[in-house]
């Protein structure tokens, strides 16, 4: 009898909430009464109290619209996350308030992704064997094994940095995972490529207005605030340029890839209005990128080149690219005029050592008894920024390693750059073995650019950290999402995927 008294009450009330928020989504008398009284609340809220009471009820209200459509719609949350994560330090430089996380955001993004991937079955599917079976998942492997016995490096002071890079890593391995499972097919791995190279090309353009009408007010502020920070910018002249990224090296290295990732789509491209709009990008980027003032990403533009042309010997139109390359060298380095950006690009060829480069030759001398002594290295996050924040008082806290392998070398020991070099091999090693098998001609384009592109991370490896930086990590990803695919994508891709 209860329970039909329970049943009687609840129905009736549930309908009335399915009929009110549901069916009609508050398009009912209730629900004007409700948003008026929510209108007036936020209104004497914001005049009575604080004014910034309403952003902070539109940022609650933007937050739970963002999390359903993350949940709901996965490939809205892959892209969504990839666009945001160009903008967390440009946001720190417009609310100047530091200790807003809006790094952290990028992580918790990753999250909602991955849990609306693994809460439909359909995307789980796709997540075969072949993702399992691979020389690139068994990299993340041996990678995340390697790490995991870092936790027990008793150089460590403090294991806080060493869990903070393995959170991490596996929103790393959560993002590889579920572009495996989104980027299925040929048309939406093309889709990703479109993508990433506008949506750098929008940055890149960025850049050109900070360049051609100056930085904003909010941006010279935050410069100005930090003591040091804008005689840094300043080299041979030139207010080096950083788009919405952390710095001018990340912004340099992310547009000279893309460069040269257009540039190599252009050459091999039949179809006259893509090659229209692969010059549009490499304009901007080239331009971008010469803005930087960022001479690793010069020696990584001469690397990419220097890849392509020895992976494509086979082809015709790869002498043309070389010849056509070494004149437009040669026009560089030897034309009568040189503004501050042309100077700083010329200045990598000209073979003498600035001030900055020698203090880097003494840091590295000083702590070379250091490593040898500790073939684990000091521990993960150990070095300069990391090292001062998790542990302080470390023999390598004062240390700045200026290179990817030169940071990995002091915090992981040579083992660990060891096993990092070989798990480089074994991805190019795969990527060209499935270059060269390819019979699209457009999938092979594609391939070819991103391997190129890869290589010129690496290259950039040397004299900065390269890797990991978003949003190039993702890009990164992707491509080794393709790498996997290339027989899936080359067999089941449409003449449709094609045109």
């Amino acid at each position: 009898m209860s329970n039909y008294s329970r049943t009687a009450f609840f129905n009736p009330v549930r309908e009335w909430f399915s009929y009110h928020f549901k069916e009609k989504k508050l398009n009912t008398w209730l629900g004007y009464f409700i948003l008026g009284l929510m209108g007036i609340g936020l209104a004497y809220l914001n005049s009575e109290v604080d004014f910034k009471v309403s952003f902070g009820f539109t940022g609650f209200f933007a937050a739970i619209l963002i999390v359903i459509l993350f949940l709901r719609y996965p490939y809205f949350g892959m892209y969504f996350l990839i666009a945001y994560s160009a903008f967390p330090i440009t946001l720190l430089r417009f609310t100047s308030n530091e200790s807003i996380p809006f790094n952290t955001l990028t992580d918790l993004l990753i999250y909602l992704t991955m849990i609306s991937v693994l809460s439909k079955p359909e995307y789980r599917a796709r997540v075969d064997k072949a993702f399992w079976n691979n020389p690139v998942m068994h990299t993340f492997i041996i990678l995340l094994i390697f790490y995991l016995v870092q936790g027990a490096n008793p150089n460590m002071l403090s294991k806080l940095g060493w869990l903070s890079f393995l959170r991490r890593y596996i929103s790393i391995l959560m993002f590889f995972y579920f572009s495996y499972a989104l980027l299925h097919s040929w048309s939406r791995m093309k889709y990703f490529i479109h993508f990433s190279l506008v949506f750098t090309s929008l940055l890149a353009a960025y850049a050109c207005k900070q360049q051609w009408f100056g930085l904003a007010g909010f941006e010279m502020n935050y410069i100005t605030r930090a003591k040091g920070q804008l005689e840094l910018l300043i080299q041979g002249g030139l207010l080096r340029k950083f788009s919405t990224l952390s710095d001018p090296a990340t912004s340099g290295i992310l547009f000279s890839s893309v460069a040269v990732q257009c540039i190599l789509l252009f050459l091999r491209e039949k179809s006259r209005k893509a090659r229209i709009w692969l010059m549009m990008g490499i304009v901007l980027n080239l331009l971008a990128y010469g803005y930087s003032g960022t001479r690793t990403a010069t020696l990584m533009i001469v690397a990419g080149f220097a890849f392509y042309s020895v992976a494509t010997l086979y082809e015709k139109r790869t002498l043309v690219f070389i010849s056509v390359i070494l004149v437009a060298f040669t026009i560089l380095m030897t034309m009568p005029f040189s503004p501050p950006s042309i100077g700083r690009i010329r200045s990598t060829f000209m073979g003498t050592k600035d001030a900055s480069a020698n203090v880097r030759d003494v840091n590295r001398h000083r702590i070379q008894p250091y490593l040898y002594a500790h073939p684990m290295g000091g521990g993960i996050f150990t070095c300069i920024n990391e090292g001062l924040k998790y542990n302080p008082g470390h023999y390598l806290a004062t240390f700045p390693p200026d290179s990817g392998y030169m940071k990995i070398f002091a915090e992981q020991g040579w083992i660990g750059l060891l096993v990092n070099l070989i798990t480089y091999g074994m991805i190019m090693w795969f990527g060209l073995k499935n270059f060269y098998s390819i019979r699209n001609p457009e999938i092979q384009n594609h391939c070819i650019a991103l391997l190129t592109v890869i290589f010129m991370l690496w290259v950039g490896q040397i004299s900065q950290m390269a890797m990991g930086l978003e949003p190039q990590v993702y890009y990164y990803l992707a491509a080794l999402v393709l790498f996997i695919k290339i027989p899936n994508y080359d067999k089941n891709a449409t003449p449709h995927d094609f045109s």
